[in-house]
């Protein structure tokens, strides 16, 4: 009997753990669920939480603000003068923030990419992402992200944001043309190309990588003059800085001047 007794009581225990297993089990899928719900009700304030007020890019821990406490991403503190609402921008992070921040879940900022056969595996139209886990996703999981090294010849595939490394180690050393003075208004950059061979230069500039193209085209077949055509582009799919862009062709015809701006969009704080 007190065998049976034993029995009963160890059977019911194992009733009782399974039973409450199922129940928290069930109440952790509620939780999650009712948390997915808020989240997905609150994303646009969380989006908007996270992006820098100047460019509009979604940005990670540590974070800077500027007087008004907008978030500056690390590109426009580095290269803008003022914040967009025309405030300056506040010297080191904001530990109290970077917490808040890494405590919660974010989305990709890719998601909405339109990318063929993408596995439920990889796919991150729906899914969120601690702030570890967006970095890592980034750089190496995410498949709405590709991007093709645009440079003649080269077709090397890699992601938005790790193909500026690709152009360092496979089409590098590449000249650097800094602004010393970044208080100026406007900021701008003048240098020389050559305008009589065919070539693709690449450049670094701001936050930018330009490619500038130059295609040397005869005048008409029985002149031995050339008239030379330059593009330009921007080649950096992760910059959100704004630039404006010259050019002329020099009275020699030997050389291009080409100017690179960068624009400055802080408004009158009165308007913010």
């Amino acid at each position: 009997m007190c065998v049976l007794v034993l029995y009963t009581n160890e059977y019911s225990n194992d009733l009782t753990t399974a039973r409450q297993t199922i129940i928290n089990s069930y109440s952790n899928k509620v939780v999650v669920y009712l948390l997915l719900i808020i989240m997905e009700h609150l994303y646009p304030q969380i989006e908007q939480l996270v992006s820098c007020f100047t460019c509009g890019s979604q940005t990670l821990p540590p974070y800077q603000f500027c007087v008004q406490v907008h978030i500056g991403c690390p590109p426009c503190i580095k290269y803008m003068s003022l914040c967009a609402c025309g405030l300056n921008f506040i010297k080191g992070s904001n530990i109290t923030f970077d917490w808040f921040v890494s405590a919660m879940k974010l989305r990709c900022k890719y998601r909405a990419n339109e990318v063929n056969n993408v596995s439920e595996q990889v796919d991150c139209s729906n899914r969120w992402y601690t702030v570890q886990e967006l970095r890592d996703h980034y750089l190496t999981g995410c498949a709405r992200n590709s991007f093709t090294c645009p440079l003649q010849g080269c077709g090397h595939m890699a992601r938005i944001d790790t193909i500026t490394d690709h152009y360092e180690t496979a089409h590098g050393p590449l000249e650097s043309l800094s602004f010393d003075d970044y208080e100026q208004v406007p900021k701008c950059i003048v240098f020389k190309l050559s305008a009589k061979k065919r070539s693709q230069i690449l450049k670094k500039i701001f936050n930018g990588y330009f490619m500038f193209s130059i295609k040397p085209q005869r005048r008409n077949k029985l002149c031995q003059d050339f008239n030379s055509h330059l593009s330009m582009q921007n080649i950096n799919p992760s910059d959100s800085l704004q630039y404006t862009y010259t050019k002329s062709l020099e009275s020699n015809e030997k050389t291009f001047k080409v100017s690179v701006t960068l624009v400055e969009v802080y408004n009158n704080p009165s308007n913010v």
